[in-house]
C-alpha cells in the first residue's frame, strides 16, 4: 500500500532533509556537488518555491522552502530526489548500484519569525557542526552561507529574501555555537517531523496540517 501524500499548504515555510542511502557519500566530487545544484535551480524554475536557504553535505542536504501551492511540496520534493537519483546513476560506474537516497524525505513547517532565523543558522552553520570545514562557514561552497559571505553572484541557486530579516552580524552568528536547548528543538522536529516555532504556533499548526501525532508525547500515555 502506497504512503498518503503529505498535507502540505503554499506559502508556509517548510525545512526539508534528504539523506543519502550508502555507506560513501552522494556527492563525492564537485561535478556531484555542481549536478545537485543544477537539478535545484531546474525545480525552481518548475516549481516555483521560494528558497530560503540550504547547504549540501557530502551524505544529506537541507532546504528551507516556501511552496508556491497547496501539495507543492511532496511533488517537487519527489520530483528533486527521482531526478537528481536518475542523473547520479547515469554517470559511469554508478549504473545498477542500488538506490541513492535512505527514505522519503522529511520536512516540517517552521514559523516565520525568530524559529526561522534559528533554523537558517542551523542550516548554514552546519557544514562547520559537523566537522566538513575547520575554518568559517562561508567557505563551503555548496550552501547559502558561502553566498551570503562572497555575495549573490557566488551561488547559481537563486536565494529569496526572509520573512524576517537576517541580522547584521549574521556571518559572525553562523561560525558560532548555537545554544545546545536550540540544537535539541531542532534535532527533535527533524526526528519527528513536527512544526517548529512557538508552542501555541506549533498547536494550532499541527492542527491544521493534520500532525497532531507529531506533538504528542511519545509511548503509552499513563493510567490512570
Amino acid at each position: 500500500m502506497g504512503r498518503a501524500p503529505r498535507n502540505s499548504q503554499g506559502g508556509y515555510v517548510y525545512h526539508a532533509i534528504g539523506r543519502g542511502l550508502k555507506p560513501k557519500p552522494m556527492f563525492r566530487s564537485e561535478e556531484d556537488y555542481q549536478d545537485f545544484e543544477a537539478v535545484l535551480c531546474e525545480m525552481v524554475e518548475r516549481f516555483e518555491p521560494r528558497i530560503l536557504s540550504y547547504c549540501v553535505l557530502p551524505k544529506h542536504w537541507h532546504l528551507i522552502l516556501v511552496p508556491r501551492k497547496d501539495g507543492d511540496l511532496s511533488k517537487l520534493m519527489a520530483w528533486l530526489t527521482i531526478t537528481h537519483s536518475a542523473r547520479w546513476h547515469a554517470k559511469p560506474r554508478r549504473s545498477g548500484t542500488g538506490g541513492l537516497y535512505e527514505r522519503r524525505f522529511k520536512a516540517f513547517p517552521v514559523q516565520d519569525d525568530l524559529s526561522l532565523l534559528e533554523l537558517i543558522r542551523f542550516v548554514e552553520s552546519h557544514p562547520k557542526r559537523t566537522g566538513s570545514i575547520d575554518s568559517v562557514v562561508e567557505t563551503w561552497r555548496w550552501s547559502s552561507g558561502f553566498m551570503r559571505g562572497n555575495g549573490s553572484g557566488q551561488s547559481k541557486v537563486p536565494i529569496s529574501s526572509s520573512p524576517i530579516a537576517l541580522p547584521t552580524d549574521w556571518l559572525a552568528q553562523i561560525n558560532q555555537a548555537q545554544p545546545e536547548e536550540i540544537l535539541l528543538r531542532i534535532e527533535n522536529a527533524i526526528a519527528r517531523s513536527c512544526p517548529y516555532g512557538d508552542p501555541l504556533w506549533v498547536a494550532k499548526t499541527a492542527k491544521r496540517l493534520g500532525l497532531e501525532s507529531t506533538v504528542r508525547p511519545r509511548g503509552r500515555p499513563k493510567k490512570a
